[in-house]
This record gives structure tokens, C-alpha cells and sequence, in this order.
């Protein structure tokens, strides 16, 4: 297992499990050539990717980080690939993932933006860390009354990513879309031989703080690790059934336990409300802005 993937396992994740060692090998990325190649294509792939989505008309919202602002008042706000809490070089230097924290602001701008009459999110992400979640959950949860938001699944929303959309107002997916994953992964390493340099890892723990280091291969010490994320998945799984409008009974029994439903099978169990096109979205949210600039303008 390479240092990167040791550093990424080193903490719980609301993920897919598979997308840990995608993410290792970005880190492994050589940060100059990297750095390079983004220079030589002169756009960061969020913009690339949203000025098809949003529009050739649609320009960066003002002070967003993501957020495009459709000509009609459409906040489109990418939740695309891993996400991680704070910017940091997968987000700036690959070109790939989102920042909760950025996320959280993008929202926050959009919400209090005159400009603004709807708002999209655009999802295709397996997830991430689960800090920081629960309050972009909280914040979407509380624009419900105050502007219409749809997040529309176009790829994937699992794990983390389910948890941010499950929050909005309206859930919408492609008919391929997978939803679901719906739980807390951590990978621990455990050195039971010597490296490839012959050196093996001793860690000694204080004398009381045994469980800083449980043994994963243990019963107590996997007991331990198992009952962190369980209280992590408890708060997943109370907000996606608030979010819902369902209880957290129906979300571990019909929402996947851990997998994926995909398209109409999602819509079915309740963890959508309809399968739509990409397309079809935003012109319902463009009507839904242009009526909300509407009013506004009789309020002058």
C-alpha cells in the first residue's frame, strides 16, 4: 500500500470503497507536470464541464468558486468527483473533487443573490469525508421556503454525495443514474512483515490510550473501529430520512443497505422523486427563476 493510500485510509470515509485507491494515485501525481499540463489547457475542468451544462450564456456567479449563473437566474453548482472538506491539491491541482467548504459558500452566495431565482445541483461524485457534510446537509435542508433547489443526479450520487442531495428541496435523476451507498468505510493497515527495505513499523501507545491504536484484526479492536462509524452512519441516515420525508427505519431497509439503485428502481424505494434529463431540469428550474425575477420585479 503506497504512503498516499496509507494517509487517505487513515480516517473514516462516506465513499466507495474502490475510489480510495483512484485517489491514491492522484495524490502520487508528480505536482509540477500536473500543474503544467492545467497551464497548457487554460481552464480548470469544472468550468468546462458547467459552461456545457449551464449554457454558453452562463458566466462564474460572482465570488463563487463553482457556481454558474444561467442568463435565466439558474444557479448550477457542481457536486463532481471525490469531495473532500477544504480545497487541497487533488481540488486545485488535479482538476478533480469539490470542497465542502467551497460548496457551503457557492450555496450561500447563491441563496443570497438577487440574481438567483433557482438553483441546480449538478451530482456525479462517489462520496468522501464525511466532515462537514451533515452542516452542507443542515444548509441545504433550511433553503427549503426560501429558493427552489433540485439536485439532479447525471452520473452518481453515492455515499456522501447522496447525503448532500438527499437535503435539497427535490431530488431528480438520469435513467442511468446510481444513487445510494449509503454508509462509512474505513481501510486500516496493519504491517505484518518487513518492507521492501527490511524495516518494520513499531507503534507503541501511551498507557492510556489503548484505543488509539486498535488492532483491526481483533475482535475488540475492529469493534471499536466499527462502533465510530456506526455513530458517523446514524447521523448520515437521520438526514437523508428528514431529507426524505421518510424514517431512518425505511432508509436501512429499502435505500440500498450500502449498494447502489439505479434510475427508476431509485425512484421506486423512495430515494428520488423522478427520473428527468439533464435538460429537462434546468428548463423547469429556468421557468421557476424567471417567475421568481418576476416577482421581485413588482416588489420595486
Amino acid at each position: 500500500m503506497t504512503s498516499a493510500l496509507h494517509a487517505l485510509t487513515a480516517e473514516p470515509w462516506a465513499i466507495r470503497p474502490d475510489y480510495l485507491h483512484f485517489m491514491a494515485s492522484l495524490a502520487s501525481l508528480d505536482r509540477a507536470g500536473r500543474a503544467d499540463r492545467r497551464a497548457a489547457e487554460g481552464e480548470d475542468w469544472f468550468r468546462l464541464d458547467l459552461q456545457a451544462a449551464a449554457g454558453p450564456t452562463a458566466q462564474r456567479l460572482d465570488g463563487a468558486r463553482y457556481a454558474m449563473l444561467t442568463r435565466e437566474g439558474v444557479a448550477v453548482i457542481p457536486i463532481v468527483g471525490p469531495i473532500f472538506p477544504r480545497a487541497n491539491m487533488m481540488t486545485e491541482m488535479s482538476g478533480t473533487g469539490a470542497s465542502t467548504a467551497m460548496l457551503a459558500r457557492d450555496l450561500a452566495l447563491a441563496r443570497d443573490s438577487a440574481d438567483v431565482g433557482a438553483i441546480m445541483l449538478l451530482v456525479d461524485s462517489p462520496g468522501g469525508s464525511p466532515t462537514g457534510i451533515n452542516a452542507l446537509a443542515d444548509q441545504l435542508y433550511a433553503l427549503r421556503g426560501v429558493k427552489r433547489v433540485v439536485a439532479h443526479v447525471s452520473g452518481s450520487a453515492a455515499s456522501a454525495a447522496y447525503w448532500i442531495a438527499s437535503s435539497a428541496g427535490e431530488l431528480v435523476t438520469d435513467k442511468t443514474g446510481m444513487l445510494g451507498s449509503i454508509g462509512v468505510v474505513a481501510a486500516l493497515s496493519k504491517q505484518v512483515e518487513p518492507d521492501a527495505t527490511g524495516s518494520l513499523s513499531i507503534e507503541i501507545v501511551s498507557s492510556n490510550a489503548p484505543n488509539k491504536r486498535p488492532d483491526p484484526q481483533s475482535e475488540d479492536g475492529a469493534g471499536q473501529v466499527r462502533a465510530l462509524l456506526d455513530g458517523i452512519e446514524a447521523q448520515f441516515i437521520a438526514d437523508v430520512a428528514r431529507g426524505r420525508k421518510t424514517t431512518p427505519a425505511r432508509v436501512r431497509s429499502d435505500f440500498g443497505a450500502g449498494g447502489m439503485k439505479v434510475g427508476a428502481d431509485a425512484v421506486a424505494a423512495g430515494m428520488a422523486d423522478r427520473v428527468r434529463t439533464q435538460d429537462a431540469t434546468l428548463k423547469d428550474l429556468s421557468r421557476t427563476a424567471a417567475n421568481e425575477r418576476a416577482v421581485r420585479a413588482t416588489r420595486r
